[in-house]
């Protein structure tokens, strides 16, 4: 089956938002945790950018929005998908059931919205999985298997330049 590619703008960033952890971390610019990195083998594309951080670190909103998702997620964690102004943005690989927001509920810009999780599958992990979409008006899942090389939508932006501009 071809993979069919989608294009990656370097998004436009107007340095309104808050670095998701308090600690920085440079970690999603290299290897395996950096955005469009490969996947099973190089059938599939890493959607997001991965912050490691200890278990338990504090998770906060990058800007002001709103909860579109509170579910389990990937390997024994939960996903977090918030509505902010430009951008959606999803806080995925969040320690299972202790998301501190529900589906509907406006958060701020620094609230704290959950924890960082620990994978269990193959090398245990422990990150922030973040991914962002340029379009906050569409309602449809970010996920779409077979759909392109990142098994996304097609507005799946690359959060690097984002994190790297943000504040502490």
């Amino acid at each position: 089956m071809p993979v069919i590619e989608i294009r990656i703008d370097k998004p436009k960033d107007d340095g309104s938002y808050l670095f998701p952890l308090k600690i920085r971390t440079n970690s999603y610019k290299n290897g395996f945790a950096r955005f469009g990195s490969n996947r099973n083998g190089g059938n599939r594309k890493h959607a997001g950018c991965d912050l490691y951080a200890p278990t338990g670190t504090e998770i906060r909103a990058m800007a002001d929005g709103k909860v579109r998702v509170v579910k389990a997620f990937y390997s024994g964690t939960d996903v977090i998908e918030i509505v902010h102004k430009k951008h959606i943005i999803r806080y995925g690989e969040v320690l299972a059931g202790k998301s501190l927001v529900k589906v509907g509920d406006d958060v701020k810009r620094g609230q704290t919205i959950g924890y960082v999780g620990k994978l269990t599958v193959q090398v245990p992990s422990m990150m922030l999985h973040l991914e962002m979409y340029s379009n906050p008006k569409d309602t449809s899942p970010l996920t779409v298997r077979g759909n392109n090389a990142y098994q996304r939508r097609s507005d799946l932006i690359d959060p690097t330049t984002f994190l790297d501009n943000s504040t502490l």
